[in-house]
């Protein structure tokens, strides 16, 4: 705790999709927050909480293990957050993507370990279970990783239980919704972004089930886990639906039309259940309705320019920034 009795969280990746949400859920809970984050895809997601109070910010690169020791210093848990986050951004280049998604957290967890940190939270995917169809996946299910991002999160998933004594993971389904650091490389952000933007709607494949959740609702739950000081594996999802009825239910509300292609088809294909955080108390409360309504305010009042720009897309980000690569890429500039 900090000199004030506050109870102080180190988030790292708190910059994020969810980590901008998260970092002012906690704030407005009366924490003290320290994050830490290299900024990679620009500072405006997490300007309006520089200069709080309870807040601090630094900019570093979780690989740094002298930063992240300086980070580490009297905090009471970590939330972590921070990684290259997606199929297609961690397939850019699986070397950079071991390092930050499985090595440095493996070095993090030691750390928390090594000085006593009662609380670590570690935030995975449900892209761990891979292709399971027919069945309902617990958080005793088999995994099986299809991709560097998946193989990456369930690596450091045994890491973390190897080094430190009794962690939380969070395996979320596929994240949807408005954020500070707004992302139209998902696939219902994606669906709703053409929708709102007149065009069709892209399907690929379409039979593929999959678990969503609102990025709100990944907050909230990181936060109630934090309370509750919950430890041991959790599926944290809203519902269950195909790719397909995704964009129907997004066509319904904004008259979209829908073509389905089978150019690109991801594997991924599994109904997960989130029972048992349920069983604690812990539901998650908006859907894709919610979703395309605050997504439909933010293109009206001029929030959201042209989602076809490289910054909200973690993918065209890294792949289209040479700036962004010399920084994330210890081996220089990776595309010429």
């Amino acid at each position: 705790m900090d000199g004030e009795g506050k109870i102080r969280v180190l988030i790292t990746g708190g910059g994020g999709y969810l980590g901008s949400i998260f970092t002012r859920k906690l704030l407005s809970k009366g924490y003290s927050v320290r994050v830490i984050d290299p900024l990679w895809y620009g500072r405006d997601p997490i300007e309006s909480c520089v200069g709080q109070e309870n807040f601090e910010l630094m900019q570093e690169d979780i690989r740094d293990l002298t930063a992240v020791v300086k980070a580490l210093k009297d905090v009471d848990a970590v939330v972590h957050l921070a990684s290259i986050v997606g199929m297609p951004a961690a397939n850019l280049d699986p070397r950079t993507s071991t390092e930050i998604n499985y090595l440095a957290t493996r070095n993090i967890a030691e750390l928390c370990s090594l000085y006593g940190i009662g609380t670590f939270l570690f935030a995975s995917t449900c892209s761990v279970y891979g292709a399971q169809p027919g069945k309902v996946i617990t958080e005793k299910s088999p995994v099986s990783p299809l991709d560097v991002y998946a193989e990456t999160k369930y690596k450091s998933e045994k890491a973390i239980y190897q080094v430190y004594e009794a962690p939380t993971v969070v395996r979320f389904g596929t994240l949807f919704g408005m954020s500070p650091r707004m992302r139209f490389d998902l696939a219902i952000n994606l669906f709703m972004a053409k929708a709102l933007s007149k065009e069709k709607i892209t399907v690929f494949g379409g039979s593929q089930h999959r678990p969503f959740l609102h990025v709100a609702d990944a907050a909230d739950a990181l936060a109630f886990v934090l309370e509750k000081n919950l430890d041991g594996i959790y599926n944290v999802i809203s519902e269950n639906f195909t790719i397909m009825e995704a964009a129907e239910r997004i066509s319904k509300l904004t008259g979209a039309e829908i073509e389905v292609s089978n150019a690109i088809v991801d594997k991924r294909d599994y109904v997960v259940s989130a029972e048992k955080i349920g069983q604690f108390g812990f539901t998650a409360s908006r859907n894709v309705e919610y979703a395309v309504k605050e997504t439909q305010e933010a293109f009206e009042g001029g929030k959201i320019g042209d989602y076809r720009e490289p910054k909200y897309s973690n993918y065209e980000s890294l792949f289209s920034s040479k700036e962004i690569q010399a920084k994330v890429y210890t081996q220089g500039p990776i595309f010429k």
